[in-house]
């Protein structure tokens, strides 16, 4: 007996973006922060991720992920043949958490082609896969962010001393900041890292 299917099961990506089609059918395309909500749930994001576990996260959903020499202005490339896809990211990271920030700009890049496969592109001709694909990987960070604060507040909470219960409020204070400003200018973190190796 043979079952019929639609090939998804050997290509994860192109499940999780009919997923979502199927979701926001009435309102397309998704803005790029519920894009990103539903593209964390799906791929087990988290803010703080070591390069071991983005490899094993992107095995899990179809694609390798690799670290190699890249030219310096190319932060991160990826491509696609049949139902084959890689990301590689440069192995000089110039900034903290740079890895996960490309990674995500080349994932957004990867559904970009799923969903021009299934006929649902999500950007216009005049628009600019990359600057989308940067939103969607600052979005994505932020989400993450918020989903991890609330178990840091708790931590802090939770300590008995009342100074250095009001110490650890202040320091995660000062940490969500420094998160914050990462997500967002990711990008010119990296431009300086890469002036201060030229």
């Amino acid at each position: 007996m043979q079952l019929l299917t639609d090939g998804t099961e050997k290509n994860p990506l192109l499940d999780f973006c009919l997923r979502v089609v199927s979701q926001d059918v009435e309102k397309w395309p998704p803005k790029e922060e519920a894009l990103a909500e539903a593209f964390v749930d799906w791929f087990g994001f988290h803010s703080f991720l070591t390069r071991d576990a983005m490899k094993q996260l992107c095995r899990a959903k179809g694609v390798r992920l690799s670290f190699d020499s890249l030219p310096q202005d190319i932060r991160g490339i990826h491509c696609s043949f049949q139902n084959k896809k890689e990301i590689v990211i440069t192995e000089n990271e110039l900034a903290p958490c740079a890895d996960s920030h490309t990674l995500l700009h080349e994932f957004r890049e990867l559904l970009e082609n799923e969903f021009m496969v299934l006929g649902r592109a999500t950007i216009g001709a005049k628009d600019s896969l990359e600057v989308q694909a940067e939103i969607f990987a600052i979005a994505c960070r932020i989400e993450a962010g918020k989903r991890q604060f609330p178990v840091f507040l708790e931590m802090a909470s939770s300590v008995e001393k009342r100074w250095v219960r009001y110490l650890g409020y202040a320091c995660l204070g000062v940490f969500a900041l420094a998160y914050f400003f990462s997500c967002i200018y990711m990008r010119q973190m990296e431009e300086i890292g890469s002036e201060a190796h030229r």
